[in-house]
């Protein structure tokens, strides 16, 4: 005759993956802490002043902390160069943008493109790829991981623009002057001050890309 048992009822606590996943938030977060006070410190003391005990101070957690997520300073640069990089992402499908009238869709993108690359945070961009060009190993993980979000935003471009009679490669190679004459205009304005007019040059580029587009 076998013991009738009394269980009593499982807690959050006892799941194994109830008690990972706020442990994983936290880690999550501290990494995010992390990102946001190496970004903050690059672009507005540039990158020579970064050090991780400064990183992990501005970011309010222990040394110990900030190497489990990042080894070395290189790790930092590559985590704040991602995250300027995904934040030119779209963040919705592109069949909703596709919609829209071309000259709409041309104005959409590149104000969507001009509030990273013409916001401060590309200031820091820019101060990580000047340093980078002279650490081998950081600029070959830096240019790949380029090459791969590239590749996708061509894609994406492509889908967008699937209407227009040009090819392929005369629609990536629009799509390559856009984000040359973008990133002209950031150095431009990063060189004169934030005071520089550039919305007359957005314009015109708004207007020249339509023109390319349309042929």
């Amino acid at each position: 005759m076998t013991e009738d048992v009394e269980h009593s009822p499982a807690t959050d606590a006892d799941i194994p993956g109830a008690r990972r996943a706020p442990r994983q938030a936290r880690s999550l977060d501290t990494r995010e802490k992390l990102v946001t006070a190496a970004l903050e410190l690059i672009r507005t003391e540039g990158y020579a002043a970064l050090s991780t005990p400064l990183v992990a101070r501005r970011a309010g957690v222990s040394r110990g902390a900030l190497q489990y997520h990042f080894a070395s300073r290189d790790d930092l640069f590559v985590a704040v160069r991602s995250r300027l990089a995904l934040r030119l992402d779209w963040g919705f499908p592109v069949t909703e943008l596709a919609a829209r009238p071309l000259p709409d869709r041309v104005a959409w993108v590149v104000d969507h493109y001009w509030s990273v690359l013409g916001s401060d945070d590309y200031v820091a961009a820019m101060e990580i790829r000047l340093y980078e060009r002279f650490n081998g190993a950081l600029h070959a993980q830096l240019c790949q991981e380029m090459r791969e979000l590239a590749e996708t935003r061509h894609r994406e471009w492509v889908r967008l623009f699937a209407d227009v009679s040009l090819d392929t490669d005369t629609l990536v190679g629009v799509r390559t002057y856009m984000m040359d004459a973008l990133r002209g205009i950031a150095l431009r304005r990063i060189e004169m001050g934030p005071e520089e007019r550039v919305r007359p040059a957005l314009a015109l580029l708004k207007t020249s890309l339509v023109g390319l587009l349309a042929e």
